[in-house]
C-alpha cells in the first residue's frame, strides 16, 4: 500500500480519518481509509493501492466494465439510458461552449466514447479521446471511426491537439496526481478553453445516508472526493477559474443510491443483474420526484465548468 504524508491537493501534511470502507463491487473484505485535510477540506484515499496494482479491483465484480450486458435480457433497455446521459452531456457542452462545429472536444477517459460520437454525429467537430485503455473501443473500431481515440497516460501522451472543449466525465475521482492533471490540461487550453468536469459530490445526501456504503467511495477505485468547495479551491491553484458549479450531474442520482443499497446488502457483484432489474426500475420510479430538487440538495452527483485563469 501507499501511505500518503500530504494532502494530494494541497499538499498540507495535516489531515485526519473521516471514513474507513470496504473494497466495493470486489470480493475481498479488505478495509480502507479516507482522510480529510484540514486545510482544504478534501477527502482522499490514504493509504491508496500502487497504480499497477489497481487492476486487481477491475475483475468480473466490476459492473460497469461488464455493461449492458450484465442485465441479460434487458440489455437494451440499459444500453439505452446511456443515450440519455450522453444527451444530457451534450447539452452541458452546448450551454457553456460556442462554435461547437469548428470546436476540438478533447475527453479525458472517454471509455466507451458513446458521448464522443454523439457530439460529433450532431456537430460534426473535431473528437478526441483517451484512455489508459483502448477496452472501450477495440470490439467497436468501425462504429468510432470518425473519432481519434487514443490509448495511453494523458501525461505520456506526445502531440495532443490544443482543445476547445475538454469533458472529463467522472474520471478525476480516479486521478493519483489531480493538480498535475489539472496543469497538463492547461498545457493543451486555449484562452477560452471551457473545462467540463463531472464527479460524485461528498456533500451529498446518499453519502449522509449511506456513510460507509456510499457507493461513491467506490473504493478503492476513487482516489479523491470532492465538494464544490474543495474542486474550487484545487482548480483556483493550479491554474483554472471556476465559472460554474452544479450540485448534479449528467448521471441519474438513483444509480449512486442503488447502488449503495446494494453495497450495504452485501450483494454479489459478478452475478446476472437481470433478476435485479424489475426492482431497480421500481425503485427508480420511487425516487424520480427527489430529482425534482437536486439544484438544492445534492444526491449524489456535481458538475464543475471552468476556464483558463488569465
Amino acid at each position: 500500500m501507499e501511505q500518503l504524508t500530504n494532502c494530494i491537493s494541497c499538499q498540507s501534511p495535516h489531515f485526519t480519518s473521516t471514513e474507513k470502507t470496504k473494497a466495493m463491487m470486489h470480493p475481498s473484505q479488505e478495509i480502507f481509509n479516507f482522510d480529510q485535510c484540514h486545510n482544504c477540506g478534501l477527502v482522499f484515499l490514504n493509504p491508496r493501492v500502487p497504480e499497477k496494482k489497481l487492476g486487481e479491483y477491475y475483475t468480473d465484480y466490476y459492473l460497469p466494465y461488464r455493461g449492458d450486458k450484465a442485465w441479460g435480457k434487458y440489455e437494451n433497455f440499459v444500453a439505452g439510458s446511456q443515450k440519455t446521459v450522453d444527451k444530457k452531456r451534450v447539452a452541458t457542452v452546448k450551454k457553456y461552449a460556442s462554435d461547437i462545429s469548428n470546436a476540438t472536444v478533447l475527453d479525458v477517459g472517454c471509455g466507451k466514447p458513446t458521448f464522443l460520437k454523439m457530439i460529433f454525429d450532431k456537430y460534426k467537430c473535431k473528437a478526441v479521446g483517451t484512455d489508459f485503455s483502448d477496452f472501450g473501443w477495440k470490439n467497436a473500431r468501425s462504429e468510432y471511426q470518425d473519432l481519434e481515440l487514443i490509448e495511453g497516460d494523458i501525461h505520456e501522451l506526445e502531440n495532443l491537439p490544443k482543445a476547445d472543449i475538454i469533458t472529463m466525465w467522472h474520471y478525476l475521482e480516479h486521478d493519483y496526481n489531480p493538480p498535475k492533471t489539472l496543469r497538463k490540461l492547461l498545457s493543451l487550453a486555449k484562452p477560452n478553453t471551457k473545462l467540463i468536469v463531472e464527479v460524485p459530490n461528498f456533500n451529498s445526501s446518499t453519502r449522509k445516508k449511506y456513510g460507509a456504503n456510499w457507493a461513491g467511495f467506490h473504493t478503492p477505485r476513487h482516489t479523491a472526493l470532492y465538494t464544490p468547495e474543495t474542486m474550487t479551491k484545487m482548480m483556483h491553484h493550479h491554474g483554472w477559474k471556476v465559472e460554474a458549479a452544479f450540485s448534479y450531474g449528467s448521471l441519474n442520482p438513483y444509480i449512486l443510491d442503488w447502488m449503495s443499497r446494494k453495497e450495504q446488502e452485501e450483494i454479489d457483484w459478478s452475478q446476472s443483474m437481470e433478476s435485479e432489474f424489475i426492482d431497480f426500475v421500481k425503485g427508480m420510479i420511487v425516487f424520480f420526484p427527489k430529482s425534482f430538487f437536486q439544484k438544492k440538495n445534492s444526491l449524489g452527483f456535481m458538475t464543475i465548468v471552468a476556464s483558463p485563469k488569465l
